[in-house]
């Protein structure tokens, strides 16, 4: 039969012709016949892979020697990745909260998870994030990839929707013989981030040859590594007003760069209140004072000030003693240190997790040419994170503890104080119970399908069923438990009890110095229950071969039919459902919990499916041969009609010319219109009501507050009977908001345009430049009802899309604002990506290069292009440095290889938005280029046994000291210098 297994030598082909770069790549010899393949980017298998989309590889000996154990941490060293919508970052312990810790999502160019495709084999993974679209890449074995590789530009018209940005395709080792085990040990210069990995993969023929099947397993523990364990990450760097400052263009920056922000209104440990002689309301308990309170009685009211002392439980020694604000304070609330609550202290670095991997593989030649194939992988992932309180008792987002003078928990000093103040009550400003998140994320997957040939044509076929069951145990306050906890005295014996005996099981809580016993703890917080599964079920059947031949080559294509399905449903624990007769939330939970009643929200199940049916086509011709400068000239055509059970049909297309020019260079160029369907959450959210606060520009002294649509503001509020003196009701409180899905939504639409140029002398030496520019209309957002209002009156005329959302009483006041997701957006993005490899012998050893470079030159996010508001290019801001590349050196010599790559992050504006005056003249308001190196040293022992060591960051280079950076995130390292050795068995 036909040997479906790829020979090396046409990979080195298809990976030098198609401009991709491999850390390493075969010998050539001319008896080895090039056998069809195919490439990411395409269904024709071909012999040369001339591609018209640039396509980025690397091999499994890059992979290995990059030293990573998750694929998705090379996944995101690499240029094309970006910290974007819907990012990963260090800071929220990969993953957009506390729900999604331990996750490891693609970002191709910043435009959002739900943009990228990733496959596995050429076929669809079933999601791993509930609603959406996106694959957990923690749930692919890294011991089992064979090469991976990534595509820019739309492929809708080859893989169906959400290949928008690109496509990462992660091609799995096939009839692996043998046995190998993989165990390695990790962890940081500072002792801690410790990591364990062990992998075994064995595979056997059998029937002479006919089968093969291969078992994986692979097992991995991460510690955590929290924000208090690196002085640099534990910092709250920002900057705050400058008191020198006397206005606009006057020379004197705006602000000042402070190297540890502190809240002044709170403390982990306890900001205590504590009335003296000059206390203005009298008898009234300091906790029901109707004014704000801050550290030290820092505000001068018309009255003067309230009138009272403040102190803490000192952190180092326990001691009670007054608090102390900061060397530098801009308000009231925020200082340079000080005793003040510090809100890195709460977040992780790294989050532990622990991942289990099973994999089995087989495939049987039923005859010469049907080979039958299937897959079976399970995979489950528990990770855990901490964060921020859910209630803050500091005046301000929650009500102060009141600590009466029977309590058992008042430190020592504080009841002699109060008796001497005649005082039976006191207020304690502190940060309550801590949130927290376990996670348990559990797929399982099964392949069946065939591949053969008929005639001249190769097929084949599969059907697949994937689910992931998601379990997210939650732990916040149970508000009525919490706070009858809180009010705590003695009995009889002098032991700790609830004042309130309604509850027997009541435990004292003492919210002073974080000395809450386990027991009160238990009692005060609850454990919510989260549950999330996602189905999905796909069945397609391709062709491929030669629609003809003319005298310059045959005439190739590839066509085929596709079903998916796609199931979702996230359910919130029951205690976070309710809400009142008006609509609003409970508020049983610290989860739900608003600074006000009417803030409170609630949540609810979001449940939905759709199916898509989808007919494809693809074809290549070559044009032109043989002549000056044109040594072939091929055109390419593909085509894609898809039935959403939801949005209808849609039309995507790719078109695309590959000229190879001669003398070992090459020229492509590429069009292509994708889309992307909205995902269950977007379509199937349900209605939630909560209190919101608004901008309404109709409000009398709003009216000109954008100056460039003052004048269609002004206008369009007289269409809708408001006066120029209207006062609105939003201007003095909180609004009802009302929030729900939107089955309306159509897809939303990307067109990509790639065009470049390779050279390929010789196996020793390529290089590609491409540029690439995506741009995506209709794109699927949610603005936020302040944005709803505005977009409402703003444009030449009022837009109904916004005016429909919201309902005005006679007055004009505002009743309720509604906000979903809608078709309104415009994302876009441009640049040039350079790769090249260059190697050559030494006489002792071969040493080769590997550069992977982006260069972005633009990126552009309008949530609603119709506001008129002026154009932001973010290209070079913070969040997208214009210039990253990825550098690798490699030596050989014999039994040894060693590697060293660098990341390099160019320099940013910090934030383009700011005038030159607005941070000081020190700090310029850039962000310097930044290089980390990792080493890699690879020892092959004897013929089984390999001992590697590697050194990731070993200059130990630490992250920017700048807001928001010096916590670290895809950018930049917040960890340090760390340690990996392991051996490698095989046989």
């Amino acid at each position: 039969m036909r040997n479906f297994n790829h020979s090396k030598i046409a990979l080195s082909v298809a990976v030098f012709l198609a401009g991709g770069t491999t850390g390493y790549t075969a010998e050539q010899t001319g008896a080895e016949e090039v056998e069809k393949i195919q490439i990411t980017g395409s269904r024709i298998a071909r012999s040369s892979a001339q591609m018209t989309t640039p396509t980025t590889v690397l091999d499994a000996k890059a992979i290995e020697m990059s030293g990573v154990k998750n694929i998705g941490d090379l996944m995101h060293k690499l240029p094309a990745m970006i910290d974007g919508v819907g990012g990963v970052t260090a800071r929220d312990q990969n993953g957009s909260g506390l729900s999604t810790a331990g996750q490891e999502l693609v970002n191709l160019r910043g435009l959002g998870t739900e943009r990228s495709l990733v496959l596995v084999n050429g076929r669809r993974h079933v999601p791993g994030d509930a609603g959406n679209s996106a694959v957990d890449l923690s749930m692919i074995p890294t011991a089992l990839v064979e090469r991976v590789e990534i595509i820019t530009g739309g492929a809708s018209a080859i893989y169906g929707a959400d290949a928008v940005t690109g496509v990462v395709n992660f091609i799995m080792k096939k009839d692996f013989v043998g046995f190998d085990i993989d165990a390695s040990y990790g962890e940081s210069a500072e002792g801690d981030a410790k990591s364990n990995d062990l992998s075994i993969t064995f595979g056997q023929d059998f029937a002479n040859g006919k089968g093969n099947f291969t078992v994986h397993a692979t097992y991995s523990k991460k510690d955590e590594v929290k924000a208090t364990s690196r002085n640099y990450a534990n910092l709250n760097h920002s900057f705050l007003s400058n008191p020198d400052n006397t206005g606009p263009n006057d020379g004197i920056p705006d602000t000042l760069f402070v190297n540890d922000l502190r809240f002044q209104a709170l403390s982990a440990e306890g900001l205590i209140y504590v009335p003296n002689d000059n206390y203005f309301f009298g008898d009234m308990p300091i906790t029901q004072a109707p004014v704000p309170t801050f550290a030290n009685d820092p505000i001068e009211f018309p009255f003067g000030k309230v009138g009272y002392d403040t102190f803490t439980i000192d952190r180092a020694d326990g001691r009670f003693r007054p608090f102390e604000n900061g060397a530098f304070c801009s308000g009231p609330v925020t200082c340079d240190g000080g005793d003040g609550f510090r809100t890195p202290e709460t977040i992780y670095l790294v989050a532990p997790s622990d991942r289990f991997l099973f994999d089995f593989g087989t495939r049987y030649d039923i005859a010469d040419d049907l080979t039958i194939f299937a897959n079976a992988k399970y995979a489950k992932v528990e990770s855990f994170a901490t964060g921020q309180a859910s209630i803050f008792h500091d005046d301000n987002f929650g009500p102060l503890v009141s600590l009466k003078l029977d309590s058992p928990f008042l430190p020592e000093g504080l009841r002699p104080l109060m008796q001497e103040r005649a005082l039976t009550e006191v207020g304690l400003a502190v940060v309550g119970l801590p949130s927290s998140a376990d996670n348990t994320r559990e797929t399982k997957q099964f392949t069946f399908g065939g591949e053969g040939q008929f005639s001249d044509y190769d097929y084949e076929f599969y059907i697949q069923h994937g689910q992931v069951d998601g379990d997210i145990y939650e732990q916040t306050t149970y508000n009525e438990r919490y706070y009858r906890a809180l009010d705590a005295t003695t009995n009889e014996a002098g032991e700790a009890v609830c004042r309130d005996t309604s509850d027997s099981s009541c435990v004292a809580y003492n919210p002073i110095f974080k000395q809450a016993s386990p027991e009160a703890l238990a009692y005060a917080g609850v454990i919510l229950h989260r549950q999330q599964k996602m189905k999905q079920t796909l069945a397609s059947f391709v062709v491929n071969g030669d629609l003809g031949s003319t005298s310059l080559g045959p005439i190739a294509f590839a066509a085929g039919l596709e079903y998916r399905k796609e199931q979702s449903s996230n359910l919130p624990d029951p205690l976070t459902y309710g809400r009142d007769e008006n609509g609003i939330g409970l508020g049983l939970v610290g989860l739900t919990t608003g600074q006000s009643a009417e803030t409170n929200i609630f949540l609810s199940p979001v449940e939905g499916s759709y199916d898509v049916k989808e007919l494809f086509a693809e074809v290549s011709v070559p044009l032109l041969s043989d002549l000056p400068l044109i040594e072939s000239l091929d055109f390419e055509v593909a085509g894609r009609y898809a039935d959403n059970s939801i949005t209808g049909g849609d039309f995507t297309y790719k078109t695309g010319f590959n000229w190879q020019i001669g003398y070992d260079i090459g020229s492509r160029v590429s069009f292509s219109r994708a889309v992307r369907a909205p995902n269950v959450q977007e379509l199937f959210a349900p209605s939630s009501a909560g209190a919101n606060n608004f901008t309404d520009p109709c409000h009398n002294t709003n009216l000109t507050a954008n100056a460039a649509a003052a004048a269609n503001r002004k206008a369009n509020c007289a269409a809708l009977g408001l006066s120029e003196e209207f006062v609105s009701n939003a201007s003095f409180g909180t609004v009802l908001q009302q929030t729900s899905g939107n089955e309306q939504l159509k897809p939303e639409t990307a067109d990509t345009l790639t065009v470049g140029l390779t050279y390929t002398p010789s196996a020793d030496f390529n290089l590609a430049i491409d540029y690439w520019d995506i741009e995506i209309t209709d794109a699927i957002t949610e603005i936020d009802g302040t944005d709803v209002l505005e977009n409402c009156v703003d444009g030449a005329q009022l837009d109904s899309n916004f005016c429909d959302k919201v309902k005005r009483a006679d007055n004009g006041n505002i009743l309720y604002v509604g906000v979903n997701s809608i078709n309104a957006a415009r994302f876009s993005a441009s640049g040039v990506d350079v790769e090249g490899m260059l190697g050559f012998d030494l006489a002792l050893g071969r040493l080769s290069f590997r550069v992977n470079a982006s260069y972005l030159d633009e990126r552009i996010s309008e949530q609603n292009p119709k506001s008129g508001q002026p154009i932001e290019n973010q290209a070079g801001n913070r969040e997208y440095p214009r210039v990253r590349a990825n550098i690798s050196t490699t030596y050989q010599y014999e039994d040894l290889t060693a590697s060293i790559n660098s990341n390099y992050v160019g320099s940013s504006t910090f934030n383009k938005t700011r005038s030159d005056e607005y941070y000081p003249s020190e700090f310029g308001n850039q962000v310097a280029s930044y290089t980390t190196h990792n080493l890699r040293v690879n020892y092959q022992a004897s013929d089984e046994i390999v001992v590697y060591l590697g050194i990731n960051n070993f200059a130990n280079k630490k992250p920017p000291r700048l807001p928001l950076l010096n916590q670290g995130n895809m950018y930049y390292d917040a960890i340090g210098r760390t340690y990996r050795a392991g051996v490698k068995y095989s046989f």
